[in-house]
This record gives structure tokens, sequence and C-alpha cells, in this order.
């Protein structure tokens, strides 16, 4: 754990004095936050003005919201890594006894564990989600999301700022959870190459209690994710080397 302080020390001092770091890490919090003393008033504000209920779609909403938490601490540690890549400080990890494997386990284990804590945070203290057994297969796979995120800002990005303009094209992992939620079976399947249709599904199968389904889509996902994540990691290994 020694030899890990200084990247520990070293990573709060950037978030610190980047607000844009900052606001990726204190974004989960912001949205559980919302989500807990916005979502229950702003659902009455709507049927009461317009005769629509936000109720029936909790489920959709918590999915929806839940895929922010992965993606943000993906990003910080993507926009980090494109730093340190830049500033040739890989090549210096290589050398001292934390090696490159030791750098790339604690790159990618932060935003994992932030993910974890921070989504299981949601589901407990949001007010919209239910504690379900089945939750876990979500979280899971929402927390394989975020080293997926950074590996691939890292991977194909050049500097810090094709970083950023790749992290707008994450954006597009905002339609797992509405094909999941709004396309009818079989057809939603065909987004599943979308890596946010896989915990957006288990959820839902959750909520739906059928709890055998959710664990054979979370099998599904598993693998697809780790595919991914292997995929992407031969992708930064090549950049770096």
């Amino acid at each position: 754990m020694i030899r890990y302080r200084t990247l520990v020390l070293n990573d709060l001092r950037q978030i610190r004095m980047d607000p844009l770091l900052m606001a990726s890490l204190l974004g989960p919090l912001a949205v559980i936050a919302v989500t807990r003393f916005g979502f229950i008033p702003l659902s009455d504000w709507i049927e009461r003005q317009y005769g629509f209920a936000l109720a029936p779609y909790s489920g959709f909403a918590a999915t929806f919201l839940l895929l922010t938490i992965p993606l943000l601490p993906g990003t910080m540690t993507g926009l980090l890594m494109l730093d340190e890549r830049d500033e040739n400080i890989m090549s210096y990890y290589s050398v001292t006894p934390l090696t490159r494997r030791g750098y790339s386990v604690y790159r990618l284990f932060l935003p994992t564990l932030l993910s974890v804590l921070l989504s299981a945070a949601f589901v407990l203290f949001s007010g919209i989600t239910e504690s379900r057994s089945e939750n876990i297969y979500a979280l899971t796979l929402l927390a394989l999301e975020a080293p997926c995120i950074a590996l691939f800002l890292a991977a194909f990005a050049s500097n810090k700022v094709e970083g950023l303009a790749l992290s707008k094209i994450s954006g597009l992992l905002f339609a797992g959870p509405v094909v999941a939620a709004f396309i009818p079976e079989p057809w939603q399947y065909a987004g599943m190459w979308i890596p946010t249709f896989w915990p957006a599904k288990c959820y839902l199968l959750g909520v739906n209690q059928e709890p055998l389904a959710a664990l054979g889509v979370f099998g599904v996902g598993l693998i697809f994710h780790l595919l991914l994540l292997t995929g992407l990691s031969r992708a930064f290994l090549k950049r770096i080397d």
C-alpha cells in the first residue's frame, strides 16, 4: 500500500486543482442528492400540471441515473491517464518498484471502487429504488463500465482535448437504458452491443421480479464486459508501447 501513497496524494492534488476533475468526482453525489430530494416533488408537480405520472417509470429513471455514476469516475480516470501519458509519467512508473502493471491496476481499481460505492449509495439513498438481491447484478456490471470508459479515452484520444471530445461520445451509452426499458422483446436485443444495455436490463428484470432471467442476462453481460475490458486494455497497452 505504501507504494500507492504517492499516486493517491498526486491524484488528490490534481483533482483539487482541476474543476473538471472535481466535478467528475462530486457529480455522482449530486445525482444522488437531486434524485433523493427532487424526483418525487417533480413527479407530483408534473402529475398535477399535466396529468402524467412519473412513478410508473421510476425503474427506467433509476437505470438512467445510475449510468451517470460510473461515467463520471471513468471519465475522470481517463483524463488523468491522458495527462500522465502526455507527460511520459507511465514510462517512469515502468522502471520503479510499482511497475507499469501496478500502475495500470491502481488506475483501473480506483474508478471501479468509486463506482461500486457510489452506485450502492444511489440504490440505498436515492429514494426511487428498491433493495433487491438482484441489484448486485446491475451494480457489478456498472462497476465494469468505469474502467472501460477510462481505457477507451486513454487508448483512443491523442491528448486531453481529444479525451474531452471523446467523453461526449460516451453520451451514446445512455441509449442502453432506453432500449432495455421501451423497446419490446426480442427486438431490444439488437441493442446488446451497447454496454449499458446489460446492467439496465438486469435491474429492470429485478424490478419485475424475474430473478432467473436477471441471472442469465448478468452472465452474458459479464462475459461481454470482460471481453470489452480485455480488448480496451490491449489497445491501451499498444498505444503506450
